[in-house]
């Protein structure tokens, strides 16, 4: 798992890639890091703030899209709203997802319906690039009887397009 996160990181920091978005997230951690079902995570995040939205012009928020896979081979697709808060070099950034998952040989989550509740740190290290911790929270919300849910941590890496 690894050796594929690392070889993916490598061609897309190093590729000519064009994607109608404002930045990307590269992401690998740990899966359900609190549980017995705990796996490497990787994931890619498309963040598009050209068409953010102000809410009563005190917070922006701005569409996400994306997905991750697990070393147990569940998965997730997903789209929400995320925002920042803080200044331009440290800054927190809270985002809210709903999304298909399938839990191949991973942990059953009840349904295919999940939320994402995440919230990451970000310090930039230039004016196109940042480094970051981040956790988040998969569940369905209650609407299966089967609602384990995951807790997930990881490094992200995000740059501008």
């Amino acid at each position: 798992m690894k050796k594929y996160l690392i070889s993916l990181l490598i061609f897309v920091i190093s590729s000519n890639i064009t994607i109608n978005a404002n930045s990307y997230s590269i992401y690998g951690g740990t899966y359900d890091y609190d549980d017995d079902n705990t796996t490497d995570l990787f994931g890619l995040n498309y963040h598009i703030s050209n068409n953010e939205i102000d809410l009563i012009e005190i917070l922006t928020i701005n569409p996400l899209i994306g997905g991750f896979i697990t070393a147990k081979k569940a998965s997730m697709f997903y789209g929400g709203f995320e925002t920042n808060i803080g200044e331009d070099s440290i800054y927190v950034n809270l985002s809210s997802s709903a999304g298909i998952y399938s839990n191949g040989d991973g942990k059953d989550l009840g349904n295919a319906l999940q939320f994402k509740s995440e919230v990451n740190l970000f310090y930039s290290i230039s004016k196109e690039s940042r480094f970051g911790l981040g956790s988040h929270h998969i569940s369905n919300a209650g609407l299966d009887s089967v609602n384990p849910g995951t807790n997930n941590f990881y490094l992200i890496y995000n740059r501008n397009f």
